[in-house]
């Protein structure tokens, strides 16, 4: 009985650190391109509208 009520305990905490690493990359991974990407568009921008 304690057996198997250790391994389904187990087996949960395995499941939802899974989870967690899951969805805290999903959610830093995005942010944290934009902010490693350099900002192209600002130069075009106010090059555009000085020649114009």
């Amino acid at each position: 009985m304690f057996n198997n009520d250790f391994s389904r305990v187990a087996l949960s905490m395995l499941g939802a650190l899974v989870f967690t690493f899951t969805a805290v990359g999903a959610a830093v991974g995005p942010a944290r391109l934009v902010e490693t990407t350099p900002v192209v568009y600002a130069g075009t921008a106010s090059n555009a509208a000085v020649a114009a």
